[in-house]
């Protein structure tokens, strides 16, 4: 049934407003974003075929601006309003952790990095500090690299670690190619992390490999 088909109270909007968002469909959310629909459909109509032709809301997150600007009736207006609340939602999963509010144990907030992270097309290292009890202080984006590999400033590392009396750290890392197997690389860098904060008095819990949507553990003594 079309949008103008619909009485009132059943319209997106309406219906938000009176049962909450979570009672609506991704096309009905992303309806209300859009607000209008193209020449040849309504906003639901057009909604529905961006998430068919993107694969769903995930699909549709991954897209290029130029990608998403190619669907007949996505206009700048409509493409910058539904990328703007895309990463809005990316961004309120990656937020700081308040020091001052209950602490996340740091298994919780791996599982969810590693999941995000896996999706990203750039490598990018997180670590997570810890206080005496495995809560998470902060957890901090240090290094945002290429495709290829990225750079770690292992001294900004450590200062900050200190700077916010950590008692452990992990490290959480992205193979944008998809393996899970850790190169000489991590190997090299685990290693001399371990060592350097065991010299600070700080534990290191771990450092982790994330990929198409799982994530691996670089076991210590490992070997390439």
């Amino acid at each position: 049934m079309k949008l103008k088909q619909l009485p009132l109270s059943e319209r997106p909007r309406e219906r938000l407003f009176r049962e909450g968002a979570t009672a609506l469909s991704l096309a009905e959310l992303i309806a209300i974003l859009l607000r209008t629909g193209s020449e040849n459909k309504d906003v639901l109509g057009l909604s529905g075929e961006l998430l068919h032709l993107f694969g769903g809301l995930k699909g549709i997150s991954k897209a290029s601006i130029s990608e998403i600007l190619q669907v007949k009736g996505m206009g700048k207006a409509k493409v910058a309003v539904l990328v703007a609340a895309l990463e809005l939602g990316k961004r309120l999963m990656a937020c700081d952790t308040n020091i001052e509010s209950e602490r996340d144990e740091w298994r919780k907030t791996l599982s969810y990095l590693c999941r995000l992270l896996s999706e990203e097309e750039r490598e990018i290292i997180v670590s997570l500090f810890l206080d005496g009890k495995g809560g998470v202080i902060s957890k901090e984006r240090v290094s945002y690299g290429g495709i290829e590999g990225a750079f770690l400033d292992v001294k900004y590392l450590f200062r900050k670690a200190v700077r916010l009396d950590a008692r452990g750290m992990v490290l959480i890392h992205n193979h944008p190619n998809g393996t899970l197997r850790p190169s000489r690389e991590d190997i090299m860098l685990t290693e001399f992390v371990e060592r350097s904060l065991s010299v600070l008095d700080i534990s290191f819990v771990g450092h982790f490999i994330a990929a198409r949507g799982e994530w691996v553990q670089i076991p210590p003594g490992y070997t390439a």
